[in-house]
């Protein structure tokens, strides 16, 4: 019983792994649109600009990730790029008002990632520790 109760547990984890990760590009796009728009107040043309913005990026994130033949620097400088590519071509649509609002909402965002990754290496410290 408990076999069986275990292998039926397994099966829903895997299934709620595979569905996590079939997000779309037109669907990550929208949430951040929707965000932005939230932060920056954009009007409906603004919208369907950062919307392609940002579906662009999504798509060329997604291919620089899949293709596995990059090295992991390399991979990480295109990320980058696309990234800088894309918030330059979202500035050029805002106003000045927005831009400094989209200034902030990026180091905002900077800060937390970085705290996010010290805390990971924290942790990886720690456990290297608990180890030894």
């Amino acid at each position: 019983m408990k076999k069986l109760i275990l292998t039926g547990l397994s099966f829903l984890f895997a299934i709620t792994l595979t569905f996590a990760q079939d997000i779309n590009p037109e669907t990550k796009a929208k949430q951040k649109v929707d965000e932005l728009t939230q932060v920056l107040t954009l009007n409906e043309d603004q919208q369907s600009a950062v919307f392609t913005i940002i579906l662009e990026k999504v798509t060329a994130t997604q291919a620089i990730k899949a293709d596995t033949t990059l090295a992991a620097d390399v991979a990480q400088q295109q990320l980058d790029a696309a990234q800088a590519t894309a918030h330059q071509k979202i500035s050029e649509q805002l106003t000045e008002d927005q831009k400094v609002a989209f200034a902030k909402y990026l180091e905002d965002n900077k800060g937390k990632k970085e705290d996010e990754q010290g805390e990971q290496q924290q942790e990886e410290e720690n456990k290297e520790e608990g180890n030894n």
